[in-house]
């Protein structure tokens, strides 16, 4: 009864923060403040106390307390918003809790009145795109995390619902870039969302990623030249694509521009390598990197089961399956690319793309 009475009360003062939260947008998405908004992550890291996952058809998310002992959650709208004087659920037993919210929301886990974490939705609940994330939360190699809510992944966005789309809109979401060729966007235009008012294009051709004709491969069975046409693929994005790359910085480099969401076709390789270099450039550790770049094959539901019960026990299916995935060797040529041809991630970010990096940092870290 205690939870439903707070709730309830929650859910009455979320009302009334809607026109605050409209004036505050344009700081909240991003600043040039130099400040460090550190409340949301304090003291001993509880990052595995808790965690958050919503309805992709009702967009309500549950939120579930792993370990016994007192603890309280707020809750907000996003970073700058969370309400820290009354908690939105407070208790001292594991178990789960479902929030009647159906928008983008960001909360606060405090344990024992002392340590704090954030606590976002890593996949945000769409029916029409499986592949949608927040690269929120992840950690720094000195200590500081990413930021919710300001920077998403995603495929294609062509299959959203409007209640997908409704719920993109309370993020808000603001800018979507496309790394995808005109002929891949006329066939499966995007669809966005209300708030969106800038729809940007880097194109990366599909087509000049490697010299193997990827229909040739999979109408061979030629597995092995299935997992060189991705392997190609990396290397070409540091080579023959750092322009569309340095578009990419330079734009979330501008204030105005977030909440901003990424993406290609399936969400994993253009986009996977976007994503790659965006955590690099702000400090994040290489394996965590590689664990983001992996986590398509989960959210996608990509396995090779599932694509032999497609085609059947053969080579093609083998070869569908090692195209339609991520490997941890695609991605690993990419970083080893950067590190014997450029020096390094970091002179490469600096030299190659341009990437202010101090400025990255304070833009888009706690």
């Amino acid at each position: 009864m205690k939870r439903k009475k707070i709730m309830k009360e929650y859910l009455l003062r979320m009302s009334k923060w809607c026109f605050v939260s409209a004036m505050l947008i344009g700081v909240v998405a991003c600043s040039d403040d130099d400040s460090i908004d550190t409340s949301l992550y304090s003291g001993t890291d509880i990052s595995s106390y808790a965690t958050i996952k919503a309805d992709k058809e009702s967009k309500k998310t549950n939120i579930e307390i792993l370990k016994e002992g007192e603890w309280k959650v707020y809750g907000g709208e996003n970073s700058n918003s969370i309400l820290f004087d009354e908690p939105l659920l407070q208790g001292n037993t594991k178990g789960t809790t479902e929030l009647n919210t159906g928008k983008y929301q960001l909360y606060c886990l405090e344990w024992a009145g002392g340590a704090r974490t954030a606590l976002g939705l890593r996949q945000l609940p769409m029916v029409g795109q499986s592949n949608f994330r927040d690269l929120g939360g992840y950690k720094t190699k000195d200590g500081r995390r990413v930021k919710w809510g300001l920077v998403f992944r995603s495929g294609k966005c062509n299959s959203l619902t409007e209640d997908d789309l409704a719920y993109l809109a309370t993020i808000p979401l603001k800018t979507v870039i496309d790394f995808r060729s005109s002929s891949e966007q006329e066939a499966e235009p995007d669809k966005v969302p209300t708030t969106t008012v800038n729809c940007i294009n880097y194109p990366i051709e599909p087509g000049n990623l490697s010299s193997i004709d990827v229909s040739d491969v999979i109408r061979r069975g030629d597995v092995e030249g299935a997992k060189q046409y991705l392997v190609d693929g990396n290397r070409e994005f540091v080579i023959s694509f750092q322009a569309e790359y340095k578009s990419f910085f330079e734009t979330l480099m501008e204030t105005d521009k977030t909440p901003l969401m990424f993406h290609c076709t399936a969400g994993k390789d253009r986009a996977g390598f976007a994503a790659a270099l965006f955590l690099a450039a702000l400090g994040v550790e290489r394996e965590t990197i590689i664990e983001d770049y992996m986590l398509t094959n989960e959210l996608t539901g990509v396995t090779m089961e599932a694509m032999k019960a497609l085609y059947g026990d053969n080579k093609m299916a083998e070869c569908m399956y090692y195209i339609s995935s991520v490997q941890k060797e695609y991605i690993e040529m990419a970083l080893t690319t950067i590190d014997e041809n450029y020096g390094g991630m970091d002179k490469f970010l600096v030299q190659q793309l341009g990437v202010d990096v101090e400025k990255l940092r304070k833009l888009y870290l706690y």
